[in-house]
């Protein structure tokens, strides 16, 4: 064990208690990170007892803490003393402004470093007790059988910098200020007599989700890797192996990726929540949810699940709360750092089209209603089709060949149909519909289907079926494009006055080695250019313009997050310039 240090008093009798107390610290202290020291104040953090004569400072105790603080490891006060005396005491030290929420008063301390810790919101495995007295330190675990208890500050000198006490550097103390923040809001609810949510509503909680995350890598990895109360997925990024894929998949289609900073009327939270979904033809899942404990109880996290419209999540229990805990949230106003983006989320959007749409309406309200790719009996049905959009519902569930393939059914004219009427704005993507591949079955029904989920349907048991009943139905350039014009002519005619539709032209960008491609992608721009002259509520967006070649996958049709993230901005200066 190591020697007492010559600088703090030793109570005789106690040695086989403090080998105990050595011991347990070894045990914990290097297995967990520390994010809170509580010090007991008489014989502990100075020389002396406060009440019954001069104290002496101990510079190392005064030096620790400073730079606990600098690596955002925080410290309080658990002490049996008069707190006016005690709050003089440090300040002429220079040390009061360092601590939060001190516990000074003679009531016992099992109690009160439960109350701080919980306050705090943290876990006892995460805090270390320092305190002289023995029975103290027994009490203390008694009330919190995971906290880590010494009987001098002796091991956390010696042991500054190891692992458990290295924390991450915080120059400016933006971690002591957050957690002073906790202090104040938790000091205010005491001593109101209000309700849970009365207190909430009344705290003025502002959020703002920023897709902008390149500039706070490092503080996402350490929220991902050290929050575990409020960390729904546990997924680490902790290895090289696991820091590549996290940065590859940051990059790739499909993902989306955001920072939550939160405030209140008691102060700034800072960054304290991180997420990200992964949206494909056939499901939209949360890869990661995490938020910092210095949020738990407000409904940040339930607020942002909403927000995100209710991503499939595999939860990984523990976690401290369930991800839907309120009956109704309506103390949380978003302020996004995008103020195009915040006015999208405020908007009723319809989207037509392929993936495109279904990655840009990660960017929209939760009143959004996607028409885009949807699974049918294991194969994709396309809603780029200008016959959903044309169709007769009562037509559809008369058909008796309709529910066999992967195409618009009644069900989907119908949610068509209403998503119309109430819409702020639709965006649709129609390049797709100039494909040649179009069939018409004996119902005299025509619809279209991708070449993939031909090859599919082709190959499964109903492949005679289909070729028996289904008729290729060979379409000139000019009959599509009249075809996509119907299809204007209907949504403009089904949407209210106010309504806007706009349809993204096709990136021409990256054809260098495709010269056919670029020529039928040039002449349908063109074409789309004419039908916007032509209808007053439709208007386009010119994507070689408004997103960024750097976010273009080399493909020349996807994009990366930050590129849907672009596009949405642009959407959103059309239907609220």
């Amino acid at each position: 064990m190591t020697a007492p240090h010559p600088q703090y008093p030793q109570r005789t009798g106690s040695s086989r208690r403090m080998e105990e107390v050595k011991q347990k610290l070894d045990n914990q202290l290097l297995s967990a990170q520390v994010k809170l020291v509580i010090w007991d104040l008489d014989d502990t953090f100075w020389r002396g007892t406060l009440s019954e004569e001069a104290i002496v400072p101990i510079k190392e105790n005064v030096e620790l803490v400073k730079t606990l603080a600098g690596r955002g490891i925080i410290s309080s006060v658990c002490s049996k003393n008069d707190p006016a005396l005690v709050e003089q005491q440090l300040r002429q030290l220079a040390i009061w402004d360092y601590f939060v929420l001190p516990s000074i008063s003679f009531q016992p301390k099992g109690n009160a470093i439960l109350n701080i810790i919980e306050a705090l919101q943290l876990r006892p495995e995460n805090v270390v007790f320092i305190d002289d007295n023995p029975s103290v330190l027994a009490e203390a675990q008694f009330n919190c059988p995971k906290l880590v208890c010494l009987s001098s500050p002796t091991f956390l000198v010696e042991q500054v910098d190891c692992a458990a006490l290295k924390g991450n550097a915080d120059p400016e103390l933006t971690r002591l200020e957050q957690y002073k923040v906790i202090a104040k809001k938790f000091e205010s609810r005491q001593s109101s007599s209000i309700s849970d949510e009365t207190f909430l509503r009344q705290s003025e909680i502002r959020i703002s989700i920023d897709y902008d995350i390149d500039a706070s890598l490092d503080r996402i990895i350490e929220l991902v890797n050290r929050s575990n109360q409020l960390n729904y997925t546990k997924i680490r990024i902790e290895t090289e192996k696991e820091r590549e894929e996290f940065f590859h998949d940051l990059n790739a289609f499909g993902f989306n990726a955001g920072i939550v900073r939160v405030w209140d009327k008691y102060g700034d939270y800072g960054i304290v929540g991180f997420f990200m979904t992964l949206a494909t033809l056939n499901r939209y899942e949360l890869k990661h949810f995490v938020f910092s404990c210095r949020v738990m109880n407000m409904g940040i996290e339930q607020y942002v699940y909403a927000f995100l419209n209710r991503p499939d999540i595999r939860i990984i229990e523990p976690v401290a709360n369930p991800i839907e805990t309120f009956a109704n949230i309506d103390w949380i106003t978003v302020s996004m750092k995008e103020e195009a983006i915040g006015r999208l989320r405020d908007r009723k959007i319809t989207l037509i089209g392929g993936c495109d749409m279904l990655q840009l309406s990660t960017y929209c309200s939760c009143q959004s209603t996607e028409f885009t790719n949807r699974e049918q009996h294991g194969i994709m049905k396309r809603l780029d089709d200008p016959f959903f959009i044309l169709g007769d519902a009562k037509l559809f569930a008369e058909s008796e060949l309709r529910p066999h393939i992967p195409a618009a059914n009644e069900e989907d004219v119908l949610q068509l149909r209403d998503a119309l009427s109430t819409t702020d704005a639709v965006i649709v993507s129609f390049y797709r519909m100039m494909e040649s591949n179009y069939f018409k079955g004996n119902d005299g029904l025509t619809f279209r289907i991708d070449e993939d989920a031909l090859r599919a349907l082709l190959a499964s048991d109903l492949g005679i079926w289909f070729v028996h009943n289904f008729t290729f139905v060979e379409y000139s350039h000019v009959h599509l494009n009249n075809l996509i014009s119907m299809s204007f002519d209907r949504l403009a005619s089904s949407t209210k006055a106010s309504a806007k539709i706009v349809v993204l032209l096709e990136d021409t960008r990256k054809l260098d080695d495709n010269p056919e491609e670029y020529f039928f992608k040039n002449r349908y721009n063109e074409f789309i250019l004419k039908e916007c002259a032509r209808i007053e509520k439709l208007h386009y967006i010119d994507v070689n313009s408004a997103v960024d070649l750097a976010h273009l996958h080399d493909d020349g049709f996807h994009m990366n997050r930050q590129g849907y993230l672009q596009l949405a901005q642009a959407v959103m200066q059309i239907i609220d310039p």
